[in-house]
């Protein structure tokens, strides 16, 4: 299963606001086993989010969008999903009860601002929001399955935790049930490079990245990432054990080597 995360507002791409969503939400998808393919933050521009949203439909199984649900007058992600794929922008029911009920146990009644956060395109299902108000959106069409989150990072996670993360289940029978890192001192990344090739091709589902965290020729020092894939947890375990202990191994002999070589 592949996915794009796309995320919208204009406070993130002047920097006023640091994209953690985006971050928060990658790691959770991978932990589904689902592939994250692109990452894009755009503007709260109607052409640009039906655009990108086209865009991926085309390229992706999964698509979660999050920023734009709210009541001002930038916030477009709604209504601009429904005219993506043109259907009508209308006033979700359950949406519109539960919004309201929120307002009023406030005391406060519904205006249009506050009623156009339960407008959503016909025949999505709205995704309650236990910490906020505006409620997340479901769209499955195309044979693809839209979710649009609100982009307040605690809203975000809440309706992830709560309606998403269920969703997912239903889709990706694995899921990554173990991950380590190791620090490598004294390799270069690009002596490291067919180490990591080679553990790589002979297992399935897993994968091992490389981070420097020193001088490439200097003071080499990297950290694996090894994210292993299965379909319980001791699977699991016992494959993230057994690729550790690999790459150990080899590790090991190329630092006995790279020594000899001095």
């Amino acid at each position: 299963m592949k996915a794009w995360i796309i995320t919208i507002g204009n406070e993130i791409l002047i920097g006023k606001i640091v994209n953690t969503n985006a971050a928060w939400l990658s790691q959770r998808l991978t932990e589904y086993g689902i592939e994250v393919r692109k990452i894009i933050c755009i503007p709260d521009e109607e052409k640009e989010i039906i655009n990108t949203i086209l865009d991926a439909t085309n390229n992706a199984d999964l698509i979660i969008t999050t920023g734009g649900l709210g009541p001002t007058f930038d916030d477009k992600t709604s209504e601009s999903l429904a005219k993506a794929f043109g259907l009508k922008w209308v006033i979700n029911r359950e949406a519109l009860h539960e919004i309201e009920s929120k307002y009023r146990s406030k005391g406060m009644e519904l205006n249009n601002y506050r009623i156009k956060m339960a407008k959503m395109p016909e025949g999505a299902t709205p995704l309650r929001n236990r910490v906020g108000t505006a409620p997340g959106i479901l769209l499955k069409i195309r044979n693809k399955i839209i979710i649009s989150l609100p982009g307040v990072p605690n809203e975000m996670k809440a309706i992830f935790e709560d309606h998403v993360s269920k969703i997912l289940s239903s889709y990706t029978p694995e899921r990554v049930h173990d991950e380590k890192s190791i620090l490598v001192k004294g390799i270069p990344e690009s002596s490291l490079a067919p180490i990591i090739d080679n553990v790589m091709s002979q297992y399935k589902n897993i994968y091992i990245k490389s981070h420097p965290r020193g001088h490439e020729i200097s003071g080499p020092v990297v950290e694996l990432h090894i994210t292993v894939y299965g379909k319980n947890k001791t699977e699991a375990k016992e494959k993230l054990d057994e690729v550790v202990n690999r790459l150990n191994n080899y590790i090991q002999q190329k630092l006995k080597n790279h020594n000899n070589e001095k």
